[in-house]
């Protein structure tokens, strides 16, 4: 019912609103100077962005439900708007690719995190060699 799309979308606020504090606090701890916090940065910068995508998207669809999805078969569907908006049709369209911000989201979270790894690596060589 409406209680499952409400808890999805508080999800979404929630991790929206921890990548918002992620970047703030990467910021104003200068963790930005190393390579990996800056992908990890960039990385919470397109998870807010996939939040607020999908978040619109839902809010279309199953809040205020004024776009649908027709599907005819497996390879043809509609998108069906309230008031026959080719333009809502077009926006959700392109709400629906949300893809476009997680993925490289995922990947540059990984990125960022296997440098900070490589990092670690190195330093640990260091001062191994040191003793």
């Amino acid at each position: 019912g409406k209680e499952g799309i409400l808890v999805h979308q508080l999800g979404h606020l929630l991790f929206l609103l921890s990548m918002v504090g992620l970047i703030f606090t990467i910021n104003t701890r200068e963790l930005s100077r190393q390579k990996g916090w800056r992908l990890i940065r960039y990385a919470a910068l397109f998870f807010v962005l996939w939040n607020l995508n999908t978040l619109t998207a839902h809010f279309l669809d199953n809040q205020i439900n004024v776009v649908r999805m027709e599907i005819f078969s497996l390879s043809e569907m509609a998108i069906i708007t309230q008031s026959d908006s080719q333009l809502l049709s077009l926006i959700y369209y392109l709400l629906k690719l949300d893809h476009i911000w997680c993925v490289p989201a995922m990947v540059l979270l990984l990125l960022g995190l296997n440098r900070l790894l490589q990092d670690q690596i190195k330093l640990r060589k260091q001062k191994d060699s040191r003793l």
